[in-house]
């Protein structure tokens, strides 16, 4: 999950794990943050401050029988991080921020 060369940033999201989960069916997503309109990127830039992404170290959580783990990427702004938070995610910043990134990775994403 690198940044694409001559990429503004992008917004990656790999989903592992759930109900009646498979193995080797993990969903991998990127979003390049050009096909964001200046205020999704505005809000992911604004959630991932809010959240401290890029200075956090959120505390380990084994995942439940049937929880997900996603691993949630940023590139904004020349800084970029790769974070694993299994469910639940209990610091809200952070569990808005994953949403955020999921939906955005659901609507414009591709692998």
């Amino acid at each position: 999950m690198a940044d694409e060369a001559g990429c503004g940033g992008e917004a990656r999201m790999r989903v592992e794990g759930g109900f009646a989960h498979l193995p080797g069916r993990a969903t991998d997503s990127c979003v390049p943050l050009e096909r964001l309109g200046g205020d999704e990127r505005a809000e992911l830039a604004r959630l991932a401050d809010e959240a401290s992404f890029f200075d956090c170290t959120p505390q380990p959580a084994a995942p439940s029988p049937d929880a997900r783990t996603y691993t949630i990427g940023l590139t904004i702004d020349g800084r970029s991080r790769d974070l694993q938070l299994a469910e639940p995610i209990h610091d809200p910043r952070l569990a808005a921020l994953v949403a955020t990134v999921r939906r955005i990775t659901r609507e414009r994403g591709g692998a």
